[in-house]
């Protein structure tokens, strides 16, 4: 039986962002997946020789997980193998049929944002939750700090929580930029302009919330109680991005409240402002 800071073969099934990502990390660190596949070929193609003790990642979307589980499971010699699924937002539940073939299961999710392509780049020093028995842990954790990544454990019952930030810091900001470039298309700026503007924007204040934490870092505005620049702001949107930017803006308000960087009184201000 293997170690458990060693790093068993490997397969991965389904080949979208994160399954290319993984396999293209693992060619660069020298653990070339054992096999690769998909829906295409279906999980007995996979399992067709597989070694004993084999880790297979389910690399497929959240509401494939349990569905792909019980296709591997009803195969012959799913019990042998090691099975992780790579979602943040559910445990090891989702693998509960696996589990009963007398499988390890657990979870191996990457928080980080990948492309379609060379996504294996991203890899490196992003944060991974792990989950799972002790032994598995420790072979994902050793898989996570050869492909340079920051592994941890997480309770499933932290991970709705978990995913729920990932999603804010990732899939709302790539949602509200694409908002503010839309933005300043009725200041007259093409969208690839506005983004080429934008996002010095962002790195800055990325930067300067690592540097200062939120509180601190926040500026505009609201942390300057400027009613009359927010009321120029509504009147320059149509009513869908005026809804978008209202909910921006309440939180904006409420977060700058409760940091102590503007006063109740400021705070009403601005609200009276949003929904006047």
């Amino acid at each position: 039986m293997a170690r458990p800071d060693t790093i068993p073969p490997i397969a991965i099934y389904g080949m979208g962002r994160f399954g290319r990502a993984l396999a293209g990390a693992l060619k660069a660190a020298g653990c070339r997946p054992a096999r690769t596949g998909g829906r295409k070929t279906g999980p007995r193609a996979l399992l067709a020789g597989l070694k004993p003790g084999t880790l297979v990642v389910l690399a497929v979307r959240d509401d494939a997980v349990a569905p792909v589980a019980a296709e591997f499971a009803a195969l012959p010699g799913a019990g042998k193998l090691a099975f992780v699924h790579a979602s943040g937002a559910f445990g090891t539940a989702l693998l509960a049929k696996l589990e009963d073939t007398g499988a390890n299961v657990g979870c191996f999710h990457v928080l980080q944002s990948l492309p379609p392509n060379h996504g294996h780049r991203r890899l490196a020093g992003a944060w991974c939750a792990l989950a799972g028995p002790a032994r598995l842990r420790g072979q994902l954790a050793a898989l996570a700090r050869r492909l340079g990544m920051r592994p941890f454990v997480l309770p499933d019952k932290a991970r709705p929580a978990y995913h729920a930030a990932a999603v804010l810091a990732s899939n709302a900001l790539v949602a509200w930029l694409a908002l503010a470039r839309d933005l300043m298309g009725r200041a007259g700026f093409a969208p690839r302009q506005a983004l080429r503007m934008l996002l010095p924007l962002v790195r800055g204040t990325l930067d300067n919330v690592a540097a200062l934490g939120p509180e601190t870092a926040l500026t505009g505005p609201v942390v300057r109680g400027d009613t009359r620049t927010l009321t120029r702001h509504l009147a320059a949107m149509n009513r869908k991005q005026a809804a978008a930017w209202r909910a921006a803006v309440t939180q904006t308000t409420n977060f700058a409240e409760a940091a102590g960087r503007i006063t109740k009184a400021q705070a009403r201000a601005i609200r009276a402002v949003l929904f006047e």
